[in-house]
């Protein structure tokens, strides 16, 4: 069945709604509109954190984790954005991601399986490319 004719049959689309975060208010309100979007379409939510950590490696470390602090970051972005988006949409299924790639590559790639791509502009807005 197409995502069309499914969406008007009132059935949950397979594809998820993605959104990239990076952990600005801007990013912040496109999880918020990404998780709106994502309940209007009856589809799951995917948040998605893309970075090179290990280029930004350096001696401090994560002690309690062993993990660099920018990882350590990372994984506190999804989960602000998580819980942000739960608290939007109580009803929409949301998992998350860090991909240890160059944003512009992951959520390109990362838009390839998804219903709807929702990222902030350099400007700050959201949007969908």
């Amino acid at each position: 069945m197409s995502a069309s004719a499914a969406q008007a049959d009132g059935e949950p689309l397979d594809l998820p709604v993605v959104a990239g975060v990076d952990g600005c208010e801007p990013s912040l309100r496109a999880v918020e509109w990404a998780a709106d979007e994502a309940a209007l379409r009856r589809a799951s939510l995917r948040l998605v954190y893309a970075s090179l950590w290990e280029r930004y490696e350096d001696a401090s470390m994560a002690a309690d984790l062993g993990k660099p602090s920018e990882e350590v970051m990372a994984e506190d972005i999804v989960r602000t954005a998580e819980r942000r988006a739960r608290h939007r949409q109580p009803g929409v299924k949301v998992t998350t991601d860090v991909l240890p790639e160059e944003p512009e590559y992951g959520l390109v790639r990362e838009s390839r399986s998804a219903l709807a791509m929702v990222r902030r502009s350099g400007r700050g807005a959201a949007s969908r490319p």
